[in-house]
């Protein structure tokens, strides 16, 4: 059996010598990881810290110690932030976190695509699922970006549900470690956990039930913070809007990805709302047809549903006055990025015409990208010229992104 057969029946245990990733799919891994450095260049030439990097993140770790793992903010943990948080200064000078946390993001997104081509993973055109992280269209708020790279990192629990069984003890417990990991990041643990009882009641082994276990403890834990704080990001009294939230949605997922910031601006909400709308359903209804990839493409469909539906929420876009492709723009990563991955898996498709409109969009998406593929710079706050406050452990208020950003600088608690 090949691995294209393979990968239309996830499950299925992957070869014994199937360890690494084909020589094609390697390369595939350096062409992403090169692109993504080519489209945010500055946040490895020129690192700052960005929004809660500094003011939460950082500060928090020098405050409360071992104890900020623990701490919630907005509602849930964050390991990874935590993790790079309290390391940074175990391994350099102040001068040097910055390039610390977007170095470590930047691992994190390569990871990912590594990831993704493992033989494990079975999922067909993964060249193809690959670029698509990088190509996509966005502000790029979650790349190499220690504060949104939950929004990246959500991506491994996705790439779970896609797994060979483990072949033996390492690879099964760095599987678990990964779901805890990133389970503890974010709330998506409890988004995806629906899809993670669902694979182990469609395949009944020790392995679906012990990443049900852990994806079920870290939804818990975060479920229970997140009620406390509440599930809604910004409280709002006013009436729901559902035609500023289907233009919205439409906007985000299918105009601005396939057509460009141009047609968002020119086309009214009802535009948006209906077209992109249409658009969406057809999409997600074609892909439950009767065909040898379905399974595949159901569990795509439920995740783009489900992360679409609990970010809508979170985010409240229907409040919004008006649709300027930057406010909250990392909520709608996810969806953009899973709605895209139906698509490419659309590109052998028959009938025909179905394939060539699939291949067609997407390079409609990368044209029109190309203009904005590279992000512009930001200024350059020079981070290692405001240092001295934080090394003497002095109160201090420091310039960083993004712009209007400040890092109030408590002090270094004194020792008992």
């Amino acid at each position: 059996m090949s691995l294209r057969d393979q990968a239309s029946r996830p499950g299925q245990p992957a070869p014994q010598a199937a360890i690494l990733p084909t020589r094609g799919l390697a390369w595939c891994v350096v062409a992403a990881a090169v692109l993504l450095a080519l489209r945010k260049p500055w946040a490895l030439h020129t690192p700052q810290f960005w929004a809660e990097d500094g003011s939460i993140f950082m500060t928090q770790a020098e405050q409360f110690g071992l104890r900020a793992f623990l701490e919630p903010y907005n509602g849930y943990l964050h390991f990874l932030p935590r993790f790079i948080a309290w390391l940074s200064p175990n391994l350099a000078d102040v001068a040097w976190w910055p390039a610390i946390y977007n170095g470590f993001a930047y691992a994190v997104n390569v990871a990912l695509f590594a990831r993704l081509a493992s033989p494990r993973v079975q999922l067909p055109a993964k060249p193809g699922l690959m670029l698509v992280f990088v190509l996509v269209v966005g502000t790029g708020e979650p790349l190499i970006n220690v504060t949104n790279l939950q929004w990246v990192a959500a991506f491994f629990l996705v790439l779970q549900l896609f797994l060979a069984p483990p072949t033996n003890g390492l690879q099964r417990a760095g599987d678990l470690a990964i779901l805890a990991a990133v389970g503890l990041n974010g709330p998506f643990a409890i988004v995806l956990a629906p899809l993670f009882v669902w694979r182990a009641w469609r395949e009944p082994r020790r392995d679906t039930f012990l990443a049900l276990g852990v994806i079920g403890g870290c939804a818990l834990l975060q479920g229970m913070l997140l009620w406390r704080a509440g599930p809604a990001l910004y409280s709002s009294s006013e009436a729901f809007r559902p035609m500023m939230a289907l233009s919205i949605l439409g906007s985000r997922l299918v105009t601005w990805v396939f057509f460009g910031p141009a047609a968002v601006r020119a086309a009214p909400l009802w535009v948006h709302a209906v077209f992109g709308g249409a658009a969406i359903v057809a999409l997600l209804a074609w892909a439950g047809r009767d065909h040898p990839r379905r399974g595949i493409r159901a569990v795509l469909v439920a995740a783009f549903c489900l992360m679409t539906l609990a970010c809508s929420y979170r985010v409240r876009a229907d409040t919004w006055q008006d649709d300027n492709l930057v406010n909250g723009d990392r909520y709608f990563y996810i969806s953009r990025v899973l709605l895209v991955w139906l698509l490419v898996l659309e590109w052998n498709a028959t009938p025909r015409a179905i394939a060539w409109t699939a291949r067609a969009l997407c390079l409609s998406g990368v044209l029109f990208h190309l203009p904005h593929f590279v992000l512009p710079a930001p200024p350059d706050y020079r981070w290692t010229s405001h240092c001295d406050p934080i090394r003497r452990g002095e109160p201090a208020n420091i310039h960083t992104l993004p712009e209007g950003w400040w890092i109030e600088y408590p002090g270094r608690p004194k020792k008992p």
